[in-house]
């Protein structure tokens, strides 16, 4: 793998997550795992496959616990990593200031995602059309979902941006066209230096006022795919979406199929009186018990599920044993999470 010197990486881990509470009370949203995998696991990835070794994450609500998984991810992507911790939540602006600082501010283009995104993207070449714009700063979007609040406005032809939210650039026109922000963001030194080390927004408090006093920043246009796992809804959602089509997501962990849409890692751990729907994915600490119907659209992973029981349309990590009806439903080490019933 070739390395990306001149740049190096942040993944931003320090937000509370409370769209997801109570799952997130007794775990940081970066270790909330989507089918079976942490989610700063796809973070990490994306920049150790664009060569980018050093890399900074801010820490903030329950601190102590991402260290030791992102440590023992960073042995396996051979990449260096350091942590910003906050003892007062900054906001994108102050924490991506402060992993820059963590990282000894180096001559070197910042390339930070959020924490709580699956994509396919492939930040390389992200890297080059930023650089060959020569702005201080990119933001990655796509193209706007009627799930996502959009309001960032970009001139197609020039790739520029001309707006973000209710601000505008001096040189805006009426042709511009609505995208929605990735969270995936190239920032170059100079701009860095001027983000104050204080809680703010990154969009609203630094990008938006430069570009209204006529700053130009690039955009990269993401047409792969994208999801932001924010709330019960859209994880519930996108985790259906990657089970009934894999192609979608190159990252996903899913081993062969046993069958049409059985993800099944462990088969020891399943009677074969157990009946199961696909598609689902049973992770490597699953046990299924005679009798017990599992799917479809069922994630499980340190879960025995009881003769009897019924999972299906949930998503169940460290559980224990479960007994009787799980439906609609995330749970986490013992916290669990209705999903709405317009999911």
């Amino acid at each position: 793998m070739t390395t990306t010197p001149d740049a190096v990486g942040a993944v931003l881990c320090a937000g509370f997550g409370t769209r997801l509470s109570p799952l997130t009370e007794t775990l940081p949203k970066p270790l909330i795992p989507f089918l079976n995998t942490p989610l700063v696991t796809y973070g990490l990835d994306h920049l150790a496959s664009a060569g980018i070794k050093r890399v900074g994450v801010n820490l903030h609500h329950l601190p102590d616990a991402i260290p030791p998984v992102v440590d023992r991810l960073a042995v396996t992507m051979g990449l260096d990593v350091v942590y910003a911790r906050e003892w007062e939540i900054l906001g994108t602006a102050g924490g991506i200031r402060g992993i820059w600082h963590a990282l000894g501010e180096p001559d070197a283009t910042l390339v930070v995602l959020n924490g709580d995104s699956v994509m396919d993207i492939d930040l390389g070449d992200c890297l080059k059309k930023h650089r060959a714009k020569g702005r201080r700063a990119s933001l990655v979007v796509r193209v706007k979902d009627e799930s996502q609040p959009g309001k960032v406005w970009v001139d197609e032809e020039s790739l520029e941006l001309r707006g973000l939210r209710d601000m505008r650039h001096p040189e805006a026109t009426g042709d511009l066209r609505e995208f929605d922000y990735t969270g995936v963001g190239l920032y170059e030194p100079s701009l860095l230096r001027e983000i104050p080390v204080e809680k703010g927004c990154v969009v609203g408090d630094v990008l938006g006022p430069l570009m209204e006093s006529g700053e130009g920043f690039g955009a990269v246009i993401h047409e792969g795919f994208w999801a932001a796992l924010d709330n019960p809804t859209l994880y519930f959602q996108t985790t259906r979406q990657v089970l009934d089509d894999p192609e979608l997501f190159a990252q996903v962990p899913l081993p062969a199929p046993l069958d049409e849409g059985l993800f099944v890692f462990n088969q020891d751990g399943i009677h074969d009186k157990a009946k199961l729907a696909g598609p689902l994915l049973t992770g490597a600490h699953v046990s299924i018990e005679r009798g017990a119907r599992v799917g479809p659209y069922a994630v499980l992973d340190g879960v025995e599920v009881s003769e009897g029981a019924r999972v299906k349309d949930a998503i169940l990590y460290g559980m224990g044993r479960v007994e009787g009806e799980w439906e609609r439903c995330i749970a986490v080490a013992g916290k669990v999470l209705p999903i709405p019933e317009d999911a």
